[in-house]
C-alpha cells in the first residue's frame, strides 16, 4: 500500500475455535465524508497548491465497496490563502494535463496515476499566483457536497543535507547493493520533522514505506543515517532481497523535506498503521488536520540532491 490519497476503514475478521464469523459495518445512512490530500511546496522548486478531493467509501451489505466512480468530487469551491491573497483553485483532469503536469501531480502525491486507467481530477492554481514559500502559512477552504472543510499548514524552516554518499553492502547481499548515507546538522531546541523521497534515473519521486521521522533522538546534533530507496512499482515487482537498495550505475535524486507537526502526524500515524497490520494488530486512528473532513493539507520545504551510485 502506498502512502496515498485514500484513508479507508480496516476490517479485521476474527477466528475463534474453528468458526469464522463475517462482520460487516452497519450503514447508518450518513453521507460520506470528504477526504483531502493537498500539498504545497517551498524551497528550491516552489509549487502551487494541488488538492485531491475524494469521498470516503461505504460498504454494501455483501461487503463490497461502492464503485470507484463515486469517489471523486467535482465542481467544488476550493480556495487557498497565504494571508496576503486568496486564489480559487481550478479543477483539471488527468486526460487534459500535459506530460509535465502529469509528472508534477504524480510526484506531489507519490502515485503513478497513469497506471490506474482513471481520469483523475485535482484542483490547482493554474496561474501560479500562489507558490509555496518557506515560513508562510496557507489556509485551505473547501465547499462541496453541502459540506465545508478547512485546514491550515505552514511551510517550516528547512534543514538541508550536509553531505551524502553511497555505501556498499558487500557481504550482506552482493557487491551491487548500496545504501544511501546522509548527514544533517539538526537545529537545537527546535522540533523538526522530516520526510524524504527518491527518484532513480529521472523517474517519479517515490516515498519509502517509512518516510517520516522527527528529531527526538538527535535534536541539535550532527546525525548520520541510512536512507532506503523509495517504494517503486514495477512489473514484475522487485524481489524482496532487492527492496530498498540502490544499484551501481543508477543516478539517484533525493528529495529532502521538512514539514510541520500536524502534517507529520498524518504520515506518521498512516505509516504506523501500515506496519501494525495483521491478525494481532490494533487499529490506529489516522491523524488529520482537516476540520470537517479527513486527510491532510500539508506544506513542505524542499531541497534536492543528485548522485551516481559507484
Amino acid at each position: 500500500m502506498k502512502n496515498s490519497y485514500l484513508i479507508l476503514v480496516l476490517i479485521i475478521t476474527l477466528f475463534f475455535t474453528a468458526c469464522e464469523e463475517q462482520i460487516f459495518p452497519i450503514d447508518d445512512g450518513s453521507p460520506p465524508l470528504l477526504v483531502v490530500e493537498g500539498v504545497i511546496e517551498g524551497g528550491e522548486m516552489p509549487t502551487p497548491p494541488v488538492v485531491l478531493l475524494t469521498r470516503s467509501l461505504r460498504f454494501t451489505p455483501d461487503g463490497s465497496q461502492l464503485s470507484i466512480d463515486d469517489l471523486f468530487v467535482h465542481d467544488a469551491l476550493v480556495t487557498v490563502s497565504d494571508g496576503e491573497q486568496e486564489v480559487t483553485l481550478e479543477e483539471i483532469c488527468w486526460d487534459d494535463l500535459t506530460e509535465d503536469q502529469q509528472k508534477l501531480v504524480s510526484e506531489n502525491f507519490g502515485s503513478r496515476f497513469d497506471s490506474v486507467s482513471i481520469n483523475l481530477c485535482v484542483y490547482t492554481d493554474i496561474s501560479q499566483s500562489i507558490l509555496g514559500e518557506i515560513g508562510k502559512t496557507y489556509t485551505l477552504n473547501i465547499e462541496a457536497d453541502e459540506q465545508e472543510l478547512s485546514a491550515v499548514t505552514t511551510i517550516p524552516p528547512h534543514v538541508p543535507i550536509d553531505s551524502f554518499y553511497f555505501q556498499n553492502r558487500s557481504g550482506d547481499n552482493s557487491p551491487e547493493y548500496f545504501d544511501l548515507i546522509a548527514k544533517i546538522s539538526d537545529v537545537e531546541s527546535r522540533p523538526d520533522f522530516y520526510r524524504y523521497f527518491t527518484s532513480t534515473n529521472g523517474e517519479f519521486f517515490d516515498a519509502p514505506l517509512a518516510s517520516v521521522t522527527d528529531d527526538l533522538l538527535f535534536d541539535g546534533i550532527e546525525f548520520e543515517f541510512p536512507l532506503t530507496e523509495g517504494e517503486i512499482f514495477t512489473d514484475p515487482p522487485p524481489s524482496p532481497q532487492d527492496y530498498g537498495f540502490f544499484f551501481v550505475g543508477d543516478t539517484i535524486t533525493l528529495k529532502w523535506c521538512n514539514l510541520d507537526e500536524p502534517h507529520f502526524g498524518f504520515w506518521s500515524t498512516l505509516e504506523f498503521n501500515f506496519f501494525n497490520q495483521g491478525p494481532f494488530g490494533s487499529y490506529t486512528r489516522i491523524d488529520t488536520n482537516v476540520e470537517g473532513g479527513l486527510g491532510v493539507w500539508g506544506g513542505y520545504s524542499v531541497s534536492y540532491y543528485t548522485g551516481v551510485v559507484e
